[in-house]
């Protein structure tokens, strides 16, 4: 008979439809904490797989490996190597895609099968089997809309992994800067120290043959005092320096032992006259990563909005079915939608509504702030670039006099007394040079900031830099993922 077949048929094609959902499978990653300090604390400058990296993002095939020295953007790049707020912030866009993947996916349609049987039936067979599908249709263009707002989120969650990069290397330069103010006060100050002890020295033989007061030897004994209390400062700065910039860059204190720097790119500040201040402030205001993530955000909640105006119109379902009743077979094509009587989606409406003023508003106010802080540091560098033009022209003219100085000494017109006098001014002048450059280069970098935009070497780091992050993900490097022999 015809219904014997039917049931198993049935149910075979609901089995195997079941088994055609099935296409992926759970992989584990375990995470461990101890592991995870494991690895961390064997993280190197001298990795090869680091190396592969860095070579992939240089223009020239071929380099040195482990680097001589160290510049500000090799730095940067071991720090987007290693950090895990870039990781972070690439996991947010990965899952911003796959919420793109999930809002162009079509409803499923819903199978239906439900099979009656009669006890006290007389018919051809006691068995009733009801099957029928529901086949949803979206409505008012539906789909469009919520693909449109996924794929603007993920698109500012692109940008917000370029944002997260710039202020990774923010992080990285900041203690880069005081690293070399350090290392260069502790040459200066041991200078200083040494001609400090000279003075106090010649002072200690001038007062046992009387000819100076005891007042000018304890006056050097103090100034030599706090030289030597600047100088232990100084070389605690040094290793503040190196902690802070090994956490910067994510890797632990030891694997900057014996690495070199190159500072060079210090020496190279920019005059604030040949700045172009009006591209610079339309770059900021337009280009800036998080700039244009807001605006991108604003789109997304356009698309929001109309996906909320759009459910204001029911979707359909088609239901066509079939009926083995006992014995008569019956066709049937049906379909419903919701009924908009009690509301008509004002609420998620409403909400929508709100949520594009909140964008806009959030863009306003960005623009402003990034607008204050372009001009705070627009000034900050213009008033730091004359102040260390203004004391290198007083360390020249201290240059001279201890040049004068030394001549004099020789032709016997000056004691050692007085020139050791002039060699420790001119030292001073040498320390306040420094730390007035190093005021301007944090300006600077506080106007770059600002820019998101290398100053200095525009072509080998800004331009690039929002390709290289927004590279294909297995260019970077995942920190659960490391293997001790890296």
């Amino acid at each position: 008979m015809a219904y014997k077949f039917i049931l198993p048929t049935l149910l075979i094609s609901v089995f195997l439809l079941t088994g055609l959902t099935g296409c992926a499978s759970y992989q584990p990653e375990p995470l461990s904490a101890t592991g995870n300090i494991a690895i961390f604390s064997t993280r190197t400058l001298d990795s090869e797989a680091l190396h592969h990296f860095i070579q992939a993002q240089r223009d020239h095939p071929k380099m040195t490996w482990p680097l001589k020295a160290w510049t500000l953007d090799d730095l940067t790049l071991v720090a987007l190597y290693y950090h895990p707020e870039l990781a972070l912030a690439r996991a947010r866009w990965a899952g911003a895609r796959a919420q793109a993947i999930t809002a162009g996916a079509y409803p499923n349609p819903v199978l239906k099968f439900l099979p009656r049987y009669a006890t006290n039936s007389a018919a051809v067979s006691p068995w009733t089997i009801d099957l029928s599908v529901a086949i949803p249709i979206l409505t008012a263009g539906k789909r469009s809309y919520r693909i449109a707002e996924a794929l603007d989120q993920a698109e500012a969650a692109r940008l917000d992994v370029v944002q997260s990069a710039w202020q990774i290397r923010a992080n990285v330069r900041q203690p880069w800067l005081q690293l070399y103010a350090a290392q260069r006060r502790v040459i200066l100050l041991n200078n200083q120290r040494k001609d400090a002890q000279s003075l106090l020295h010649a002072l200690r033989q001038q007062f046992v043959a009387g000819q100076v007061s005891p007042l000018k030897v304890v006056e050097a004994q103090l100034k030599w005092t706090n030289t030597r209390l600047s100088l232990v400062d100084a070389q605690m700065a040094v290793s503040q320096a190196r902690t802070a910039l090994a956490g910067a860059v994510s890797v632990p204190v030891t694997a900057l032992r014996g690495i070199r720097f190159n500072f060079d790119s210090i020496q190279q500040l920019p005059s604030p006259g040949n700045l172009p201040v009006a591209r610079f402030r339309t770059y900021a205001l337009t280009q800036r990563a998080d700039i244009r993530a807001v605006l991108v955000r604003y789109v997304a909640s356009v698309q929001a909005l109309k996906l909320a105006l759009a459910q204001q119109y029911p979707d359909l379902q088609i239901g066509p079915g079939y009926e083995w009743d006992q014995g008569v077979h019956r066709w049937s094509l049906g379909f419903s939608f919701s009924l908009p009587i009690f509301n008509q989606n004002q609420g998620p409406i409403a909400a929508a509504r709100a949520h594009r003023e909140k964008q806009a508003a959030e863009f306003r106010l960005l623009q402003e702030h990034i607008m204050t802080r372009f001009n705070h540091a627009l000034v900050a560098y213009r008033a730091s670039n004359r102040s260390l033009k203004l004391s290198r022209h007083l360390l020249t003219t201290g240059q001279t006099e201890l040049a004068l100085a030394q001549a004099s000494r020789r032709a016997g017109e000056m004691d050692r007394v007085d020139l050791l006098r002039t060699r420790l001014k001119t030292q001073g002048y040498h320390l306040d040079v420094l730390q007035r450059q190093i005021q301007a280069e944090q300006s600077l970098a506080a106007l770059e900031d600002t820019l998101e935009h290398s100053l200095q070497q525009p072509d080998d780091v800004s331009k690039s830099m929002e390709e290289m992050v927004s590279s294909s993900p297995t260019l970077f490097h995942h920190p659960f993922t490391e293997t001790a022999s890296q």
